[in-house]
């Protein structure tokens, strides 16, 4: 099933510059699901394992990059969003997850950051609202568990077991570097 994903700035993040960065890292994000998705579990390993160095912006992961629709609306409220659609359930997984980690970095401050992913299927959002509100645990637990609540509600995502620890590491990676790129836009 193909799946969408949301992606919306808000306040003085709703700039094109911090888009263009951000919406760079979820482009990764993407591949590293499409390589898990496939099956590539060891190419996935060495582009966003522990020992995956460089970690940038400017590296391509596949051979011809697959072009995904998106549209990019003005919001009333002034903020941008950017709907990315063709995702594989992956993609509508680890994008959400790298959102709760972001919003993570930000807790305690004292303006609210107007950052969201939101996956566009209603199940899926659920769940991840779960996740988001820690009801699952954290770490590999919270993988785990979210893995079994997948799969009972008859999503197919094997690799969110067979590969807990890559998508940790790139979670973790791809969440401080959007942080700091939303904090250098609120400057």
């Amino acid at each position: 099933m193909d799946q969408q994903i949301s992606l919306c700035l808000g306040g003085e993040l709703a700039n094109l510059h911090g888009l263009g960065w951000i919406a760079t890292d979820l482009n990764q994000l993407i591949e590293l699901s499409d390589l898990l998705e496939s099956g590539q579990h060891e190419t996935a390993r060495h582009f966003f394992g522990d020992s995956a160095r460089p970690f940038n912006r400017y590296k391509r992961f596949a051979g011809t990059p697959r072009r995904r629709p998106s549209q990019l609306n003005l919001r009333e409220d002034g903020s941008l969003e950017l709907v990315i659609s063709e995702l594989g359930v992956a993609a509508a997984i680890l994008v959400p997850l790298v959102q709760s980690a972001v919003v993570r970095h930000f807790n305690g401050a004292d303006e609210p950051v107007g950052f969201q992913l939101v996956p566009k299927d209603p199940g899926l959002k659920r769940v991840m609202q779960a996740y988001d509100r820690g009801d699952f645990g954290e770490g590999s637990d919270g993988l785990n568990t979210l893995a079994f609540v997948l799969q009972e509600l008859n999503y197919e995502v094997p690799y969110l077991l067979t590969s807990a620890p890559v998508i940790e590491h790139a979670v973790n990676r791809y969440a401080r570097r959007i942080a700091r790129t939303i904090r250098k836009s609120l400057q």
